[in-house]
């Protein structure tokens, strides 16, 4: 955390290499949400670059003593282009949140393909703030504080609100596959 909180300090001073530090370091992470909410590998890359161009522009703006982390202030830039993104696409359905990528082929077997599919069917069920949540907590593994910091919510009601979803994808999952062994 000292060590962002330099790069980002070089970074608000010109220092493109810092920036550039903190680009490789979280691309990856934020092209994965991207990718995860667009279905698009291009698209994904086109919103996760646009992301960083308006992190840049906007660094003066962030606080690195404040409560958000860079990686935090980083999902939500990328997490608003994905909601503006949306919102200038008058054809887009809700069917393009539901899926989890089809693209990356990194299941070979046929028991983790169909566990993937549960997943995504289970995942099309929640509406758009419990994906969110499930993805940036499970998927991506952030602390519950920066989930709630990127979404706008409390912890404390982040925390309420996941173990709400979590016992309603148990039973949507029971309902559809039946009880686990």
């Amino acid at each position: 955390m000292e060590e962002e909180k330099k790069l980002v300090q070089k970074a608000k001073k010109g220092e493109r290499e810092a920036f550039g530090e903190l680009y490789k370091k979280y691309f990856q992470r934020i092209y994965r949400y991207c990718f995860f909410n667009t279905k698009n590998e291009e698209h994904a890359k086109d919103i996760c670059q646009e992301s960083f161009v308006k992190a840049w522009k906007k660094l003066s703006t962030f606080n690195t003593y404040g409560k958000w982390s860079f990686q935090a202030y980083l999902f939500a830039i990328a997490r608003n282009q994905i909601i503006d993104d949306y919102r200038k696409k008058k054809d887009a359905d809700i069917s393009d949140f539901e899926n989890l990528a089809d693209t990356f082929d990194l299941y070979d077997d046929f028991e983790r393909k169909n566990n993937i599919q549960k997943v995504r069917n289970i995942l099309a069920k929640l509406n758009e703030e419990e994906r969110n949540i499930i993805v940036l907590r499970y998927f991506e593994e952030l602390p519950s504080q920066e989930v709630a910091e990127i979404l706008g919510l409390k912890d404390g009601a982040l925390r309420v609100r996941t173990h709400r979803i979590i016992e309603k994808v148990k039973i949507l999952f029971e309902e559809q596959y039946g009880k686990r062994n």
